[in-house]
């Protein structure tokens, strides 16, 4: 795809490879407010709109992810909103969402908890996916709270579901526990791509010591909120991980594995004895 105007005017360096012209297209689009035909069939841009456009180059040369800078994120096809303090969506935590029609049928009714929700992506997914189910929404974080909310707003499932900051409950309500947990063991956090480590909210990266941190404490808590036979569902960051969980917790049966796009089992499914 190209553009009607010379990289040069946009102060772009194409041969810089944290860049490419699809981010480019993108971000036009975007700071213009147009669709893609017709942005390609544009010749000629003016001086304030090459302006707009080289702004949002710039934050993105200077680190800033993509998904932040236009505001959205895909996510199980579906455009959600998010922005700094929120972990974004990766296509890989998409296995939790398959590894649940595993479990349940489009039509099931039942009760589940996104631990560690973040924009909401998992919860609200599973709610559209799921129309008779109920989610509640666990996050410590502010900015998390904000976007949850945005998104169950904005794909009108906010009357199915409550956000909370903490669990105060002492009976089993859930049918199902899902998380994609803060996994990197904090040794790790200063090696990833510096868009995320100076950018994504480390509290929804740094999984302590070994990176078991919040699975531990999961798996803990579900004893007493997840109903008896309910499930469990875990993003998995590394093999070593998918080891230590599927024996972490006795009273917890390993059912299931889902594979991501690189054939690793990213999702693990467990069952409650």
């Amino acid at each position: 795809m190209q553009l009607g105007v010379r990289s040069e005017e946009l102060g772009v360096n194409f041969s810089d490879s944290s860049f490419n012209k699809q981010e480019i297209f993108w971000l036009a689009s975007y700071a213009l407010g147009l669709t893609t035909s017709q942005l390609m069939t544009r010749e000629n841009f003016s001086p304030e709109e090459i302006s707009k456009i080289n702004s949002l180059i710039k934050r993105r040369e200077n680190g800033e992810p993509l998904q932040y800078i236009m505001g959205v994120a895909d996510f199980y096809g579906r455009d959600f909103e998010v922005g700094p303090g929120v972990l974004i969506p990766r296509h890989d935590t998409e296995t939790l969402i398959d590894a649940a029609k595993k479990i349940f049928s489009h039509d099931s009714k039942f009760n589940f908890l996104d631990w560690g929700t973040g924009s909401g992506c998992i919860a609200v997914t599973l709610l559209l996916e799921f129309q008779n189910s109920f989610a509640h929404m666990l996050d410590a974080s502010p900015a998390a709270f904000n976007y949850a909310e945005k998104n169950l707003s904005r794909f009108d499932v906010r009357e199915r579901a409550k956000v909370i900051s903490s669990l105060n409950l002492d009976e089993r309500i859930f049918d199902l526990i899902i998380s994609n947990p803060p996994y990197i063991p904090s040794r790790e956090i200063q090696n990833l791509m510096p868009e995320v480590k100076d950018h994504e909210p480390e509290l929804a990266l740094d999984g302590g010591e070994d990176g078991m941190n919040f699975y531990i404490l999961i798996f803990q808590q579900a004893k007493s909120i997840l109903k008896e036979g309910g499930y469990l569902i875990f993003e998995a960051g590394d093999a070593e991980q998918v080891q230590k969980l599927k024996t972490l917790d006795k009273s917890f049966i390993f059912v299931n594995q889902i594979l991501d796009s690189g054939n690793f089992p990213r999702a693990l499914i467990f069952k409650s004895r």
